[in-house]
């Protein structure tokens, strides 16, 4: 690599620019267009091109409906999206570490082109190279059409992702970092899908490390479960044959995903990873429990009040939890629903959201931890943090709002909302280089300064003014899902809902 911008990878050559000391490429193809008969196959690798190919501007996000509050429209959607961008902080001959980050949103939206995610703050405090990525979403990247045809494989998605940390794998040497030093992290759904990756056989030679931001580990789909939800929305578009999906418009298949969410009762959980047996084997906790980890050093966190949303009716009708909620009830024993809700009682009209937290995030990731800990190191974070305006909205440390405190983009998204009222002042920058700092010491070590993860002891360093470390729930709330269905279907791997 050199000024002119230009980097080399097995592919071809493509040129970026450098801006304020910092060398950027955006929009580079990581595999071949996913149209025509590979709509619903593997991706396959991007094809070689001669000369050298502009790689300045972002690529077109994957096929989708933008509803959550806070994200920037998407000016161009389309199935030939599967692209990577990368920030560098040097062409010089030195390997960086190398910070893989793949973005949430209920496996329905999102790009690596979203602004919350630009690179620039984080690889410049941290001299590391960061790549974001797009893949498939919703019904292209998370339904099981594999029961119509060979022509269709499941999970579309996260093969997506893992061929994208498979190119950077091969390329990032081009582009200053070290192709044996990656850090995958994902937040939300895309938190989910690095559990599901750094467990994957054949995928740990592409990582070094794990970070889940608030991922739920026991959000997935039996392969029965994905094939029915899958031949419901096939009922629901009219669409009756393998080759009328293939030919159906994107904007046909993707505008009638959220009504049919509400429609087959599942909400949020509609669209999600299957285990199909094959390329994905089991449910992360069931898996972990049974020693089949990639022993990579992991960090897991959340945030304290991942569902607050749940307590506007404005706001929850984006994240439309109401079937886990429902299900999670019915299969509760009447005293085993009471033990549970009582420690809630004193949470008042918060109670809701607090349980929902819990059920959701907070003890899948406790019994991920426990269990990926008999292995693997592991260590856990939780963000208590809110600023005056977070508290005033009654949202205070809601799902999400840890990723403008990693990425330092005070400005873009949700933060705008995050900040009103509540200039960037010291309090928050404290925050703000605490978490960087951390996350960097764990994408450059492997290891952190609090006490890690093991048995049932699950300590967490809390992001707050000052800091301090705790179990991540308490031992009341651990001991109230002692023997309920929901820990019971976590540990043995079922679908929740």
């Amino acid at each position: 690599m050199s000024d002119s911008c230009v980097a080399t990878t097995i592919y071809g050559s493509v040129r970026g620019e450098l801006k304020e000391g910092l060398y950027i490429w955006r929009g580079i193809p990581y595999a071949a267009a996913p149209e025509g008969s590979l709509r619903f196959k593997s991706p396959l690798p991007p094809p070689a091109r001669e000369g050298v190919q502009e790689a300045i501007a972002f690529g077109p996000a994957s096929t989708q409906v933008r509803t959550m509050k806070g994200r920037a429209s998407v000016s161009e959607n389309s199935e030939d999206s599967l692209t990577l961008n990368i920030w560098s902080p040097g062409a010089d001959e030195r390997k960086r570490p190398v910070f893989f980050y793949v973005h949430g949103g209920s496996f329905v939206e999102g790009a690596g082109s979203d602004k919350e995610y630009e690179g620039t703050n984080i690889a410049r405090a941290g001299d590391v190279v960061v790549v974001t990525i797009n893949y498939r979403l919703g019904v292209f990247g998370f339904m099981d059409f594999s029961f119509l045809a060979a022509g269709f494989e499941p999970n579309p998605g996260v093969r997506d992702i893992l061929a994208a940390l498979k190119w950077v794998n091969e390329n990032i040497g081009a582009f200053g970092g070290d192709a044996d030093n990656i850090t995958i992290c994902g937040q939300s759904a895309g938190a989910t899908c690095v559990c599901i990756l750094a467990m994957l056989e054949g995928a740990q030679s592409y990582m070094k490390r794990a970070i889940m931001m608030s991922g739920v580990p026991v959000l997935l789909h039996t392969k029965e479960k994905a094939e029915s939800i899958a031949r419901e929305f096939l009922e629901f578009v009219n669409i009756g044959s393998a080759e009328a999906l293939m030919q159906a418009p994107a904007e046909t298949l993707v505008s009638a995903q959220r009504e049919f969410s509400q429609v087959c009762g599942l909400g949020t959980a509609t669209f999600a990873p299957c285990v199909d047996g094959e390329f994905i084997k089991g449910f992360p906790v069931r898996e972990a429990l049974d020693g089949k980890t990639n022993k990579i050093p992991m960090l897991v966190g959340v945030t304290r009040d991942e569902m607050s949303i749940v307590l506007y009716k404005s706001l929850a009708k984006h994240v439309d939890v109401s079937e886990i909620r429902r299900v999670g009830g019915e299969a509760e024993s009447s005293e085993t629903a009471r033990r549970i809700m009582s420690v809630y009682e004193p949470f008042g009209r918060r109670a809701p959201a607090v349980l929902m937290s819990d059920i959701i995030f907070h003890m899948p990731c406790v019994w991920f931890a426990e269990a990926y800990s008999k292995s693997s190191d592991i260590w856990m974070y939780r963000f208590d943090y809110e600023t005056f305006g977070m508290r005033l909205s009654g949202l205070h440390s809601f799902h999400s709002s840890d990723v403008p405190f990693l990425f330092g983009n005070f400005k873009a998204g949700l933060a705008r909302y995050m900040l009103l009222l509540s200039p960037v002042k010291k309090g928050i920058r404290e925050v703000y280089h605490e978490v960087q700092n951390d996350f960097l010491t764990f994408i450059k070590t492997g290891t952190l300064p609090w006490e890690k993860c093991g048995g049932e002891n699950t300590p967490a360093k809390c992001y707050a003014r000052p800091p301090f470390t705790e179990e991540i729930v308490s031992t009341e709330v651990k001991r109230a899902y002692d023997g309920s269905e929901l820990k019971r279907k976590s540990l043995s791997g079922e679908d929740i809902v």
